[in-house]
């Protein structure tokens, strides 16, 4: 027991360390800085001084170059109005900005939080992953190589919200699977951590409502469409094509805002195409094929075990799924948490004995 949970620790640890000590300083945390700025009240020139004085004090000239150069991120460092447009991508993300805010006070700088808080809640994410390794019969040393294998490493070092998705979206499973009702709440979080996540908590309260709790599945998925859409009114997001047409059809465009639409199906075909080709050569692609494939070996066998069956494979799958249909983007950082969840699953499986009318298919 002392070996299992101090392997735990240790894997936790490691990531926390390693986001903390080795941030990627992508772009994102550019337009993270200047939404937190935003919400302080700052607007136009005085938005863009205070934005990029932040992130020049947090890495290096060579660095800083790098997040100044090319077309679109010039012209975003150039023009404060092309900045302002940028920041509805991104303040939609209220739990991550709120966030930052808070460390501000602390004393930690807006650009620093960014990774600190990713590397936080990606320790944090492996702590969760591993107290559901140990409702299975996975071995605990298995945890290190899950975790590098799905893409928790990324998640640490990234200026983004998506270690923070990831750990609420373990809670959730976790909670699922203990019978927990705390599921209800994580489920009307979610959509406050990254408002595409709205479908986690869907598939949720979706589960919940067949397991026989109807009113507060069905109170808290209101609660969390409602809050998905105040959170982008508030915010004044933009809507599914201008997200789209930015994502996948015009390269970045700095004025978003005077974006035209793609009137072309073609436009809306190609992105299925790349992600498919991009998808076949990532490790989360040999996860889902063989998912899918014991899936298949073992019939409705798994079913017996229904909490496994649907939390570790069954409403990740189905997230994964629907969300690159609605979605088609190869950030699979989207997708660690269901990726390793998953991936548990099968190891699980493979740990199970085949049943017997799948063996004499």
């Amino acid at each position: 027991m002392v070996f299992r949970y101090g392997i735990l620790i240790f894997t936790a640890i490691a990531i926390l360390m390693y986001g903390i000590l080795k941030p990627h300083r992508n772009w994102d945390m550019v337009a993270y800085v200047a939404a937190a700025y935003h919400k302080d009240g700052y607007r136009g020139a005085d938005l863009t001084r205070e934005t990029y004085e932040d992130i020049r004090k947090m890495v290096s000239s060579r660095r800083f170059t790098l997040l100044t150069a090319g077309e679109y991120s010039e012209t975003v460092f150039k023009d404060s109005s092309s900045l302002e447009q940028q920041i509805p991508f991104y303040s939609i993300r209220v739990a991550y900005i709120e966030l930052m805010r808070l460390l501000k006070k602390t004393g930690l700088s807006y650009a620093r939080s960014t990774f600190v808080i990713s590397a936080c809640f990606a320790a944090l994410s492996v702590l969760v992953l591993g107290l559901i390794i140990l409702k299975t019969s996975v071995p605990m040393g298995m945890l290190p190589i899950v975790v590098a294998v799905t893409g928790y490493t990324d998640l640490a070092r990234l200026s983004t919200p998506d270690a923070m998705a990831c750990l609420f979206s373990l809670m959730g499973i976790y909670s699922l699977m203990a019978k927990r009702r705390m599921v209800f709440l994580i489920a009307a979080i979610l959509p406050l951590i990254r408002s595409d996540f709205v479908l986690l908590s869907g598939l949720l309260m979706g589960y919940a409502y067949l397991q026989g709790t109807r009113l507060l599945s069905l109170l808290f998925l209101i609660l969390a469409v409602s809050s998905y859409i105040l959170v982008t009114k508030l915010n004044e997001g933009y809507g599914y094509l201008t997200l789209f047409n930015f994502a996948f059809i015009s390269s970045p465009v700095p004025y978003p805002a005077d974006m035209v639409m793609s009137a072309r199906l073609g436009d809306y075909v190609a992105p299925y195409w790349l992600l498919f080709n991009t998808l076949i050569f990532h490790s989360h692609a040999v996860i889902y094929i063989v998912a899918l494939y014991l899936f298949w070996l073992k019939g409705g066998w798994q079913m017996k075990e229904q909490t496994k069956f649907y939390g570790l494979f069954a409403l990740p799958l189905i997230f994964t799924v629907v969300h690159l249909i609605l979605f088609p983007s190869d950030h699979f950082r989207f997708f660690t948490f269901s990726a390793s969840l998953i991936l548990v699953w099968i190891l699980d499986s493979l740990a199970q004995p085949v049943a017997p009318a799948a063996m004499e298919t």
